[in-house]
């Protein structure tokens, strides 16, 4: 009994917790262990969220199941505070350990392989509705890449020149494509939504029929904005003999017209509306819609902030007819901040077609079109801009 009872009072070995000896914990109660890599992908995930957190709100998926590291939201600087924007980026972030490129090759080298991304990632990617930015953490340089997936990929041929269900592949990122530089273009990305009535198969980004409505007056610098940037969209190169280096923008005058001559690469296209069927005859939905009216080429262009200019009232300061002859020049494109206004149409329409120049002018209301299919512009303006009526898609 004695010798039970001193068996059952002898102080014991602690074996668990802090007091376990190495040896004793090898093979018996493994501790978690952080890998190489991982060690490396915490370290470079926090640097990246770093630089983010300058630009926006960071965003991020609570499972990792979307084959997307993180997201940002930016925001922009203005005089009222930090405003959010519209645009959320998204990206997948890869790195590449000093073993793998060290420093002097780094230097030598003019872009950098990417590690390998499946293939199915790169089709979800790509097909995203918001952008998604593949970045690479270059450990021996301690600097960022950063390229967008659908640069990548249209730079291989597209979609159907890499992608192989269930393959691998890699990219080359060019060494000028740094992470802030992507931040600085990033801005410039536009997220529309598409799932609204569309116009001849095409999303808008809005629901209001181009063909059947019309913008009101606007003030005059609001109304070159917009006729410079719809030019711009279709490409319009102003004949600029003296070699200057100036935007379209920069050739108009909130103050009077202007008259620019030049080439659109791109065809211009508008209906006019007093040809187009507003209504529906007794027991049908068919409406016909005006004849389309296009220019490509050598034109002629004359933009009016006053919504008063005819040829006529422009002839003491300029010769349109004379510029339009020695140019060799058969198109005019007059755009006119004003209502529909007969008397103005047909001072163009007719008063050019004695001298055998061609000119249908656009007033606010077929300029509606332009805007209307021209998205960018219309994304960029929708906010400010007015109408006099409107009617909706079907």
């Amino acid at each position: 009994m004695k010798v039970l009872i001193d068996w059952i009072l002898r102080p014991r070995l602690c074996i668990s917790g802090s007091r376990m000896s190495a040896e004793n914990r090898k093979g018996t109660n493994p501790m978690p262990k952080i890998g190489v890599h991982d060690k490396f992908e915490l370290a470079y995930m926090g640097k990246l969220r770093g630089v983010l957190a300058a630009q926006g709100v960071i965003l991020a998926y609570e499972m990792d199941r979307a084959a997307i590291d993180l997201g940002i939201h930016l925001w922009v600087e203005t005089d009222e505070g930090t405003e959010l924007t519209g645009p959320r980026i998204w990206m997948q972030a890869k790195g590449l350990h000093d073993s793998t490129l060290t420093a002097e090759q780094f230097a030598k080298a003019q872009s950098v392989k990417t590690p390998s991304v499946e293939m199915d990632h790169v089709r979800y990617w790509y097909n995203a509705p918001e952008p998604v930015y593949l970045v690479v953490y270059v450990e021996s340089a301690d600097t960022f890449l950063a390229a967008d997936v659908r640069d990548l990929v249209d730079q291989r041929g597209g979609l159907h020149k890499v992608v192989t269900a269930g393959a691998t592949t890699t990219f080359h990122i060019p060494k000028g494509q740094t992470l802030q530089h992507a931040l600085d273009r990033m801005p410039n990305h536009r997220s529309m939504r598409i799932d609204g009535p569309a116009w001849r198969g095409r999303p808008l980004g809005h629901g209001i029929d181009p063909l059947r409505s019309a913008l009101a007056p606007m003030a005059p610098e609001l109304f070159l904005d917009v006729v410079a940037a719809v030019l711009v969209a279709h490409d319009f190169r102003p004949d600029l003999r003296n070699g200057d280096r100036i935007t379209v923008r920069d050739l108009l005058d909130a103050d009077r017209p202007a008259v620019i001559t030049g080439r659109l690469h791109l065809t211009y296209e508008w209906v006019l509306p007093m040809t187009t069927e507003y209504g529906y005859d007794p027991g049908s939905d068919f409406r016909i819609e005006g004849e389309p009216l296009h220019a490509q080429g050598e034109v002629v262009v004359v933009v009016d902030p006053t919504g008063t200019a005819t040829p006529e009232s422009l002839a003491p300061e300029i010769n349109l007819i004379g510029l339009a002859k020695d140019r060799e020049i058969r198109r005019v494109l007059v755009m006119s901040n004003s209502s529909s206004k007969p008397k103005q149409f047909g001072a163009w329409f007719a008063g050019l077609r004695d001298v055998e120049l061609w000119c249908m002018p656009q007033q606010l209301d077929s300029l509606t079109f332009n805007v209307l299919t021209t998205t960018k512009v219309f994304l960029e303006f929708h906010e400010r801009l007015g109408f006099e009526y409107r009617n909706y898609l079907p």
